[in-house]
């Protein structure tokens, strides 16, 4: 005979094992289900931390640029400012110079009528003191010959004469010389009008540092002061400061000076470009 209360309570015991087995299973399931939902949630922010990181960064590197973009522009203000203030000054320095020029100009010329009005003065004295002399000889020789028309004239007397009359005829005038025109063509001038004149190369020399102004005036600096009757030794050194070797090198200098304003205003338009924000695909 069978025992069916034990077999009953097998049954009733694999049920319950069973069942416990499975309500452990389904909650592992739960367990590994709130674990991956906790990952996932646990990405996200961290996911949302790195953009919100990433945008701070980039905002941070936006005004970064455009402090530094102020600066620049503020820097770039103030040295057109400090080139406005220099041209301005060299303005005044020019203006100056001119009236300072113009000034000298004036006093030199004022200076040369005065000299010209002595010399003619002079001139006139001269004149006057050999036409006394000439009468003085004259009477004297009537005096002792008794016939004037047979005393000759003196040595002394006919040089004295000739200086008078070539003193008379130096009228004519060379024109001054600063530096600005062609020291070539002026020296043409200023040697034609000697010739015309007579000068002597003293005479020649004295005529030339009157004629002088502004700047090649100045030469006369480099010149020692007993040199300054020698009329090559002047020309020498205005034919150096001012010859075509000269006119050369200005020319070369005025080349060089405009490379260099060029170069220099594309550096300044170089400098004026404001640069972009970065792309947020390159942070």
């Amino acid at each position: 005979m069978v025992n069916t209360r034990s077999t009953r309570y097998d049954e009733e015991t694999t049920t319950m094992d069973v069942s416990e087995i499975l309500k452990f299973l389904q909650q592992g399931r739960q367990e590994d289900e709130r674990r991956r939902q906790e990952d996932r949630e646990e990405a996200e922010r961290r996911r949302q931390e790195d953009r919100e990181e990433a945008e701070r960064r980039h905002q941070e590197i936006c005004e970064s640029q455009q402090v530094i973009n102020t600066r620049l522009n503020a820097f770039s203000g103030r040295i057109d400012g400090v080139e406005q203030q220099i041209d301005q000054v060299g303005q005044k320095v020019n203006r100056i110079e001119k009236e300072f020029q113009e000034n000298r100009e004036e006093i030199e010329r004022r200076l040369e009528r005065k000299l010209e009005d002595t010399k003619r003065q002079v001139q006139k004295e001269i004149l006057e003191k050999i036409e006394g002399l000439e009468h003085q000889l004259h009477r004297t020789s009537i005096t002792d010959s008794g016939d004037c028309s047979t005393s000759p004239a003196t040595p002394l007397q006919n040089s004295t004469l000739m200086h008078a009359e070539r003193s008379v005829h130096k009228m004519l005038k060379p024109p001054t010389y600063d530096g600005q025109s062609s020291w070539s063509m002026y020296r043409r001038q200023f040697e034609a009008a000697a010739k015309a004149n007579g000068w002597t190369p003293q005479e020649m020399a004295t005529s030339l540092v009157i004629s002088l102004r502004g700047q090649a005036l100045e030469i006369l600096q480099s010149i020692p002061e007993e040199q300054q009757n020698d009329y090559d030794r002047i020309v020498g050194a205005l034919e150096i400061r001012y010859g075509h070797k000269y006119l050369r090198q200005v020319y070369q200098s005025q080349i060089k000076s405009r490379q260099q304003r060029t170069n220099r205003s594309l550096t300044r338009a170089k400098v004026l470009v404001t640069p972009k924000c970065p792309p947020d695909g390159l942070l």
